[in-house]
């Protein structure tokens, strides 16, 4: 039987709760990986993955006496277990130590983080409301340090650092952990669509500025736009969908015209070489630019072992042994090469699984009717790495973020919409 419980008055003083909630949001989006702070990154991540691991084990306890384990809960084990499951198949294929295994997919278990943020959430010690505005701040913290970095720190100077990239097309570039600023676009989008807030149009113009001129990312541009012609047929009207077309459209329109206008037309040739070299790529052929043609030999690489352990996979390497996957394959990283990373990590068997928080969340976002923003951001958001998983296997970095917006969705599903509508119930009768 599942809870209906709704926030209450918050208990925690106001200031212990944000800045716990900001933590919760730091970690287990792990914001600093990807910012010239990889120690404080480790110290915060390795802390706040004893402190979620003794919560769990305390909590799990508990509930199991109680006959009260959740389907929840057993998603989160299934989860964990497959990404561990990986350092099992790197010691069978590659000889590495499970302990290197382990270490390399330790984060896995920060999307705990998400049980614990339901426990304080049916406790009332916070609100969802202050979960709403906690995301809101950060994320416009880091909109506004990613900015600050472009404009004004030179990322050569990074070029050794894993949060700078080089390609001859794009020059150096930085690769910061972009899901919550992501987030805040659908937030934003939501914020005009459904509530006719139009100042988060600046927001969004900031944010497509970003991706465009600035990450030059052709998996997000692409996947970005899929999530959000999804969004606007599921959500519209006829008469909706041609009228936002029109407003929306009118507002690209401008954002293209500015860039032409500012004397950026070299950024649209980019982008053609770039996107024709990913054709090229789907044709079997080889392509010119570097990035592609690391990608073409990445799966040709990933299908050669596939073919060897097609059902259990191939596990994953660790950095901090021997080299990791540079040493053992030349330039590889399962990362780059979406769904056929995944399978050459998991297995077919292993991917499946992992897919599975995807489809619970659809199920749960189709059992509500509501056009409540944050609901809508952390639904979309999901729909987001799921269409991101195809073509990078986003969820090897970025597993405890999915199953932290899993958690959300759940929360949405089972606690706070269904209080809402006991609460109508006892108001009308």
């Amino acid at each position: 039987m599942q809870s209906h419980e709704i926030d209450q008055s918050p208990r925690l003083h106001p200031l212990p709760a944000y800045a716990l909630l900001i933590l919760i949001y730091i970690s287990t989006f792990r914001v600093f990986a990807t910012l010239p702070l990889e120690s404080l990154h480790q110290g915060l991540s390795t802390f706040a993955i004893v402190g979620l691991v003794i919560f769990y084990i305390f909590r799990l306890f508990g509930r199991a006496k109680k006959s009260r384990i959740s389907k929840l809960d057993l998603l989160m084990w299934v989860f964990i277990l497959v990404n561990f499951f990986a350092a099992f198949q790197g010691f069978t294929v590659f000889g590495q130590p499970y302990y290197y295994g382990i270490l390399a997919q330790r984060s896995v278990l920060l999307s705990l983080s998400g049980i614990l943020l339901i426990a304080m959430l049916n406790k009332g010690w916070v609100s969802i409301r202050q979960v709403e505005k906690s995301f809101l701040f950060l994320s416009l913290t880091l909109l506004f340090i990613f900015y600050f970095f472009f404009l004004f720190v030179n990322p050569a100077g990074f070029n050794d650092q894993e949060f700078v990239a080089y390609s001859p097309i794009r020059g150096y570039r930085y690769r910061f952990q972009f899901a919550l600023v992501l987030m805040l676009l659908f937030y934003s989008l939501f914020k005009v669509s459904h509530e006719k807030k139009n100042a988060f149009i600046i927001i969004v113009l900031l944010i497509l500025f970003y991706l465009v001129y600035f990450l030059q990312s052709r998996t997000t541009l692409v996947v970005l736009i899929f999530t959000l012609l999804i969004y606007f047929y599921r959500n519209f009207s006829l008469r909706q969908k041609v009228r936002n077309a029109i407003l929306y459209g009118s507002v690209i329109m401008v954002f293209f015209m500015l860039l032409f206008s500012l004397g950026y037309t070299q950024l649209f040739e980019k982008y053609q070489v770039l996107y024709r070299n990913v054709f090229n790529v789907f044709l079997g052929e080889s392509p010119d630019e570097a990035s592609s043609a690391v990608r073409f030999m990445e799966f040709n690489i990933a299908l050669e072992y596939i073919s060897e352990n097609p059902l259990l996979g191939n596990g994953f390497i660790s950095n901090q042994w021997n080299g990791g996957w540079q040493e053992i394959l030349g330039y590889f990283y399962p990362v780059d090469i979406g769904i056929l990373g995944n399978i050459f990590v998991f297995g077919i068997i292993g991917t499946a699984v992992i897919y599975l928080p995807f489809f619970y969340s659809l199920s749960m976002a189709r059992a509500v009717k509501s056009d409540h923003v944050f609901f809508k951001t952390v639904e979309y958001m999901l729909l987001f790495f799921f269409l991101s998983m195809f073509f990078s296997a986003v969820n090897i970095r970025d597993s405890s973020s999915i199953m932290f917006l899993v958690c959300l969705l759940y929360y949405f599903r089972y606690h706070y919409f269904p209080a809402k509508e006991s609460e109508k119930g006892g108001t009308m009768s």
